[in-house]
Formats: structure tokens, C-alpha cells, sequence
């Protein structure tokens, strides 16, 4: 199996060492099914963070035209757009872990969802 490298820099954007570092990515990235839910997960992230933008299209071009208020209108639209995008991928990965799980265990998930869950 050939090792993988990620690139430092992509379409001109520094990728962060965390990232290229990361173990799990590249174990998804080294077989077909991890590569299939990362873009997945991609353009779902993808399609909700731009979902957020056409939903506020008002919002940012009223930021657009005001002086002080630009920053913060933008940042949490931006904020709001990664929250969403965020969640988007993770359900995606999710969907797909669960998929993976044999039956028995999936059942059991889906009888039980709480069991083995974190409660704060």
C-alpha cells in the first residue's frame, strides 16, 4: 500500500499540520469506501454552509452597505454557515459508521438509541 500524503498547500490554501498529520484522515483517505464518505461528507458540509448564505442573502447584503455592523453580521453568518456545514458532514460520517456496523448491532442501536451515550 503506497503511502498518502496530503498536499501542504491546495487550490493556493495552506492546509494546517493538524490536518495533514491526522492519522484517521489518512486511513480513510487510503481506502475507496473512506475516500467515498469524506466526499460525501464534502458536499454536505458544502451544500449546507451555501445553504445558510442564499438563506441570509439579505443579511450579507445589508452588511455589505453598513460600516461598523459588517463585521459582526458577517462573522456570525460565517459562524453560523460552518455550524451548519459542521453538522452536515458529521451525519453524513455518522450515516455511513452506522451503515458499516453489522445488523445485530444496528438493531440494537436503533431499539436503545440512548444506550452507551454520553449525558451531560
Amino acid at each position: 500500500m503506497a503511502k498518502t500524503k496530503i498536499p501542504r498547500k491546495i487550490a493556493g490554501y495552506k492546509v494546517p499540520n493538524s490536518i495533514r498529520k491526522n492519522s484517521i484522515l489518512k486511513t480513510l483517505l487510503a481506502s475507496p469506501t473512506g475516500r467515498d464518505i469524506l466526499g460525501k461528507a464534502l458536499i454536505a458540509g458544502a451544500g449546507a454552509a451555501a445553504a445558510v448564505l442564499v438563506e441570509d442573502h439579505d443579511d450579507i447584503a445589508d452588511a455589505a452597505g453598513s460600516g461598523k455592523r459588517k463585521g459582526a453580521k458577517t462573522l456570525g453568518l460565517i459562524g453560523q454557515a460552518f455550524h451548519s456545514a459542521t453538522d452536515a458532514a458529521v451525519e453524513v460520517v455518522r450515516d455511513a459508521a452506522s451503515a458499516a456496523l453489522p445488523k445485530k448491532i444496528r438493531k440494537r442501536a436503533e431499539e436503545n438509541p440512548r444506550k452507551g451515550v454520553a449525558v451531560h
